[in-house]
């Protein structure tokens, strides 16, 4: 259970920090859900 709540504060902080270079432009959403998805697959192997 700890190491699940681990790993939802570590995406809720990515999510957060993607979102933010989002919405400063500084990457578009094509490379927003791409990056989401490489993470989410690191994040889950750990």
């Amino acid at each position: 259970m700890e190491k699940e709540a681990i790993i939802r504060y570590k995406f809720y902080l990515c999510r957060n920090f993607l979102d933010k270079l989002l919405s400063e432009h500084l990457i578009s959403d094509a490379q927003r859900k791409k990056i989401e998805k490489a993470v989410i697959k690191r994040i889950t192997e750990v």
